[in-house]
């Protein structure tokens, strides 16, 4: 074999071991977001997202009165903006008492939700804030590793801050979750549910804990304010 030959092969050897390095070894990219092919019924997910659903809660805010929340399912959509190319489902939460809507987009991972983007709106539909979450802040994870009871981890993320008047705040955070309950009995206006409790420290302080339940959704939050759902469409 000549000179010529030997190092065309060694060449396509070379390659082939580079190849075979990027397979199954490679991490997986988390930070870009799309359609995940996900084969798990809506009825085992704890936050099944689906278009057309819809959660309405009672919240009372720090003692104050109770307010009507509900947040509708409307589209799957790209993001936009700086998070063009994320394909996430765009959520709208209304409020009663005269507030303006919130609008977020969620990434369906299949094991796990996370939020890309959140923007707030006055009364008269004026944008007040545009927030981005880099790479994502999650809003439940649903592996099997982290629904098991005393399950805890540490997720990190940068919240960007668009504000149309006093420009743009960036924020670095932290947020731990512990697991404390996976099958706890909770009873609200809407039914009885078998619940999963994680509770959510961000950046060092307690914070808030939910209860979700499988085929339904968040269940019930306590934290900086309290929610108790009472009614639930499943289109």
């Amino acid at each position: 074999m000549t000179p010529r030959e030997l190092s065309t092969l060694f060449a396509a050897a070379m390659l082939a071991l580079t190849l075979a390095a990027c397979g199954d070894d490679a991490p997986p990219d988390d930070t870009d977001g799309g359609v995940v092919a996900c084969t798990t019924p809506t009825t085992e997910r704890y936050l099944p997202f689906v278009v057309g659903r819809s959660w309405t809660y009672d919240t009372s805010d720090m003692g104050g009165p109770n307010v009507v929340k509900t947040s509708t399912v409307e589209a799957l959509e790209d993001v936009g903006d700086r998070k063009t190319g994320v394909t996430a489902y765009r959520i709208r939460t209304g409020k009663s008492g005269g507030q303006g809507d919130v609008v977020s987009w969620q990434e369906d991972r299949c094991t796990s939700i996370v939020r890309h983007r959140e923007q707030n709106f006055d009364v008269n539909d004026t944008l007040l804030t545009d927030q981005f979450y880099v790479p994502g802040k999650l809003r439940v994870d649903e592996s099997a590793e982290h629904t098991a009871l005393g399950a805890t981890w540490t997720t990190a993320y940068t919240e960007v801050e668009v504000d149309p008047i006093l420009g743009t705040k960036t924020v670095s955070k932290d947020e731990t979750w512990t697991v404390e309950a996976v099958d706890e009995m909770v009873t609200t206006p809407a039914g009885t549910f078998t619940c999963l409790r994680v509770r959510k420290t961000t950046s060092g302080n307690a914070d808030k804990t939910y209860w979700f339940a499988k085929g339904f959704g968040k269940i019930r939050e306590m934290g900086e304010q309290t929610e108790v759902l009472t009614g639930y469409t499943m289109p």
